[in-house]
């Protein structure tokens, strides 16, 4: 009798186990806000920025666990005073003080982890790809009379993301991501950067996911 139940147990958790892994979203998709704190030189001559945007993204799950997801993401920033020292590492050694606004564009692909539950979610990922920022060139419009620094500094990057959230599932189609964080190396690489090519940046995202 009790090889009987331990049987029949077995086998309702091998189809329980089953059923579980088949009841899963092949294709998720991501829209939301998002939030980079951006920082243009490691050195700090060139401080940080505070940019606010949102995107969205897909991704397409080979199985329960493991998918590929593609991204997109866009940032705007307000007026910003940017004070370079009088030093000779400065983007400009006579010393200046100018006001530039600056945008970010990121573009990524690659895998991503997530643990499914009934209730929520936790996901890991690992992207790469680019980044586009017109922040260079605008602070060279801006201090162009005492800046020696490139007449065409670069405006496109290789970047690479790390990090993860979770996800809330709601209903069968459809979950809240409250949180998501990642690190994202941009290699804007000119002569603002004075050499220094990896900005080490944050970014947080939130929003909404539609599930298929």
């Amino acid at each position: 009798m009790r090889m009987r139940s331990a049987f029949m147990l077995g086998i309702v958790l091998l189809f329980g186990t089953a059923a579980l892994a088949q009841d899963y979203a092949k294709v998720e998709v991501p829209l939301g806000y998002s939030f980079m704190r951006f920082n243009p030189e490691n050195s700090n001559i060139v401080s940080g920025l505070s940019l606010n945007g949102g995107g969205g993204g897909v991704t397409v799950y080979v199985n329960h666990m493991f998918g590929i997801t593609a991204e997109f993401n866009g940032y705007g920033s307000l007026s910003r005073t940017f004070a370079f020292p009088a030093t000779a590492n400065s983007p400009c050694p006579a010393g200046c003080t100018v006001t530039a606004d600056g945008n970010l564009f990121t573009y990524n692909v690659g895998p991503v982890l997530k643990y499914r539950s009934e209730h929520f979610e936790p996901f890991v990922e690992t992207l790469f790809g680019g980044a586009h920022s017109n922040t260079y060139q605008n602070l060279l419009k801006a201090c162009q009379a005492n800046c020696t620094t490139t007449q065409n500094p670069s405006n496109n990057a290789f970047d690479f993301v790390i990090g993860g959230g979770i996800d809330i599932p709601v209903t069968k189609s459809f979950s809240i991501r409250p949180a998501q964080f990642d690190f994202v190396l941009t290699r804007f690489g000119n002569s603002f950067t004075k050499g220094n090519n990896n900005q080490s940046n944050f970014r947080y995202n939130a929003g909404i996911v539609f599930r298929f």
